[in-house]
């Protein structure tokens, strides 16, 4: 089934990387910026910045780029201890771009003002880089006000890598990645609202490998105004990256068939943060994800969670009076 991946060939670009990284001495001189997109993120930066400075490998330089907040996003960050650059508002991907061209540095830690990092994310990272390696991630713990909704481990690279053709298993907060490698694949898709990072993750494939930490060292805050509760703009980043990105190395039948497949498994992904989030539209995004791609053995977990979508409609139907 996975013959090849997106992007993925045997030549790669050449760039100009660093020696290799082994040598505990040369780790503990290793320079990182990190780099904060935020958007009337106030609220969120004291325990962002916080878990960023008890960092027990502590990064060169902080940035944080303020997307045209209308609050107090700079002065707070400012007050912290961090660099601010400021711009229009231009979302998300705009944020992480100018982020990652203001950093001075080769490494590039990304990570969401609303999350935050457990104090040894950094040093492991640093631990896992090779001369080839040119993005590493971790795994995370989702929370919300109530507490952990989930525990996610860092997947294998190779199996992540094979997982990027149809579904984003990485998320950008947990990412370390290569400043050269990430301008020369041309960053962020700016048009993407949502998705951007994952489109990001395919064009980074070529210039190396990737490399993960299986702990859950990065922590993912769940809360309605996140992408965890946006199913829509969730499926409008994928209809900007599917053709050029995701698609780019299909032809014929065989792009009709990934691009059936890749529709299938995000419609999917929308009925589950439906659910998580008691959207009406759950059981219409799990129909939408069947046709799309019929096949059982397409990710047959989707007819299961289906049943299970139309017995609660079924008895939420008979509930009432």
């Amino acid at each position: 089934m996975y013959s090849r991946t997106p992007n993925d060939s045997e030549d790669r670009p050449s760039l100009p990387y660093g020696p290799r990284v082994n040598d505990p001495k040369e780790k503990k001189c290793l320079k990182i910026s990190v780099v904060i997109p935020a958007y009337n993120a106030e609220r969120f930066l004291p325990r962002c910045l916080t878990s960023v400075f008890a960092q027990t490998l502590p990064p060169d330089e902080v940035i944080v780029v303020d997307d045209g907040s209308t609050d107090k996003t700079s002065e707070v960050a400012a007050a912290l201890g961090a660099r601010v650059v400021k711009q229009k508002n231009g979302g998300q991907a705009a944020a992480r771009n100018a982020g990652i061209h203001a950093a001075s540095n080769e490494w590039i830690a990304l990570l969401d003002a609303d999350d935050l990092w457990l104090p040894e994310k950094l040093a492991h990272q640093a631990a896992a880089i090779r001369s080839d390696v040119v993005l590493v991630y971790t795994g995370a713990r989702h929370f919300d006000e109530r507490g952990t909704r989930a525990i996610q481990h860092a997947i294998d690279p190779l199996t992540a890598r094979k997982m990027l053709q149809y579904c984003n298993p990485i998320l950008p907060s947990s990412v370390l990645l290569r400043r050269q490698a990430a301008l020369a694949c041309g960053g962020m898709r700016e048009a993407a609202y949502a998705c951007e990072d994952w489109g990001m993750w395919v064009r980074l494939m070529p210039f190396g490998r990737f490399a993960a930490v299986d702990a859950p060292l990065t922590e993912y805050y769940v809360h309605p105004l996140g992408m965890s509760a946006s199913p829509e703009r969730m499926l409008d980043g994928l209809r900007v990256i599917l053709e050029p990105t995701l698609l780019v190395n299909y032809r014929g039948f065989e792009r009709w068939i990934w691009r059936r497949r890749i529709w299938a498994a995000q419609l999917y992904s929308a009925a589950l943060i439906a659910r998580e989030n008691v959207l009406k539209s759950e059981l219409r995004y799990f129909v939408r994800s069947l046709l799309a791609w019929p096949s059982p053995f397409w990710q047959p977990q989707r007819y299961s969670s289906f049943a299970v979508s139309v017995k609660n409609r079924l008895l939420s139907r008979q509930a009432l009076p």
